[in-house]
């Protein structure tokens, strides 16, 4: 299963990619339709301030930014490509586009491969006249690096809710000035109740893993519901004029 944003990745290599450049600067229209995104557990108290944060539903569950209300929608993205102004941008966006792969034990920098994203002739080169990568790959590598650490970070973070029965299956409703009502579902989120009946041992041992404030911040995030009814409602009335 391909992650989301990218259909066409591809290994970055001289040969393939010698003589293109990637445009600049590249706006959001990528994520204009992801209601959700991905984050790791380092991000989780700054991105709640931004964004009701619920996890996935699985073996490993994963936390994700709520974008929007309803499937196919962003209302942190507009029409022109642009990210709403002073929002925390997720980490899973900023890295776009490009992603790390393996090929065995091999580590592969690709690079999403399309028209808008890659020129001949504008925008900066990836690779040098040598066909050494340029600067704007070897900081997407350290960033992609960076980026798959925190993930792994986070993986065990998500197991741990999960395992202590922490998390639990929520319907998001929200009502709009309008009087209509939008509901997401499919999610789960940290049960307050449940956290706080955790004996001494269990909570200390989430504090000595450094995840208290992750939790706190994803149960804070609820309240981010409302930013997210306003947005719609925003977007309802620039759609309508």
């Amino acid at each position: 299963m391909k992650p989301i944003f990218y259909d066409n990745p591809a290994p970055l290599h001289p040969a393939r990619h010698g003589g293109l450049r990637l445009r600049a600067p590249l706006d959001y229209r990528f994520a204009a339709k992801a209601n959700a995104v991905p984050l790791n557990l380092a991000e989780i108290p700054l991105a709640g301030q931004w964004y009701p944060i619920a996890f996935t539903v699985g073996e490993a569950p994963r936390p994700m930014a709520i974008l929007g209300l309803r499937e196919g929608e962003n209302l942190f993205v507009n029409r022109a490509g642009a990210w709403l102004e002073g929002a925390y941008v997720p980490t899973y966006v900023r890295r776009f586009p490009f992603i790390l792969s393996r090929d065995g034990e091999a580590e592969l920098l690709c690079i999403e491969e399309r028209p808008e994203i890659l020129s001949p002739t504008d925008g900066q080169p990836l690779f040098s006249a040598d066909g050494q990568p340029a600067e704007l790959l070897r900081a997407a590598l350290r960033f992609c690096r960076s980026a798959q650490v925190a993930d792994a970070a986070t993986e065990p973070f998500g197991k741990a809710l999960r395992d202590l029965d922490l998390l639990d299956t929520r319907t998001a409703t929200a009502k709009l000035a309008s009087g209509a009502r939008l509901s997401l579902s499919g999610f789960l989120t940290v049960e307050e109740t449940r956290f706080r009946a955790l004996d001494d041992e269990a909570f200390l041992e989430l504090r000595r893993k450094g995840w208290l404030s992750a939790i706190y911040a994803q149960i804070q995030s609820t309240l981010n519901w409302t930013r997210l009814a306003d947005l719609a409602e925003a977007a309802g009335s620039a759609a309508a004029a």
